[in-house]
């Protein structure tokens, strides 16, 4: 990406909300240290999972983007997050970042392997694992829109919430995420679209 962009002068974002949990090989070195105009972002809210926090950060080689960044932070941010900030920091000290990520992809792989055992039993479903990170994005049987399914799902009996492909451009398919360890109760929403899909089966 990075031989691209430099042939035409872009510029290049990429946000690592999911740094340290990539399960098919290393961590990818940050762009704003391969390309002078290359910007990395950040946050604790995804790997650490501290998504109350709304803390993050940004990283570019180049002054005046920065200078940039914090004026147009200064001029859209009404409320100070001085204390997720303090949290933040906190989280991030060498002592409490390794432990805290490495229990994040302990629970990661523990949830990712549950999906992966579930999705075998799945004859309406398929997907393609994740190489990083705690969402995939599955396929859905022919002649089932991902917006009705999850509408569906949100409904009585099921009650379950799942972001339908078409906010990706894949309406043929739904999103499902492995984070936030046991405490989110993988299985009992796996059920819940496991029974989804065999009630649309009946219906075709």
């Amino acid at each position: 990406m990075v031989a691209i962009a430099d042939r035409v002068g872009a510029w290049l974002l990429v946000d690592e909300v999911y740094a340290g949990l990539e399960w098919d090989g290393p961590r990818a070195p940050s762009v704003a240290g391969l390309y002078a105009r290359g910007i990395t972002t950040g946050s604790v809210s995804k790997a650490l999972g501290l998504q109350g926090l709304r803390t993050g950060w940004i990283i570019c080689p180049d002054a005046e983007h920065m200078r940039d960044t914090l004026i147009l932070r200064e001029n859209s941010s009404e409320i100070m997050n001085i204390m997720g900030e303090v949290i933040a920091e906190i989280a991030l000290r060498p002592g409490h970042y390794a432990t805290a990520l490495a229990r994040a992809r302990a629970e990661g792989a523990a949830n990712l392997a549950q999906m992966k055992d579930w999705l075998a039993t799945q004859d309406l479903l398929s997907w393609v694992p994740p190489n990083a990170g705690l969402i995939g994005l599955a396929r859905l049987p022919e002649g089932l829109d991902s917006e009705a399914f999850v509408r569906q799902l949100l409904a009585p009996p099921y009650r379950t919430f799942l972001l339908p492909g078409s906010a990706y451009d894949l309406p043929s398919h739904i999103r499902l995420g492995v984070g936030g360890g046991a405490a989110v109760r993988l299985q009992d929403g796996l059920n819940q679209v496991a029974q989804g899909l065999s009630d649309w089966r009946k219906t075709r």
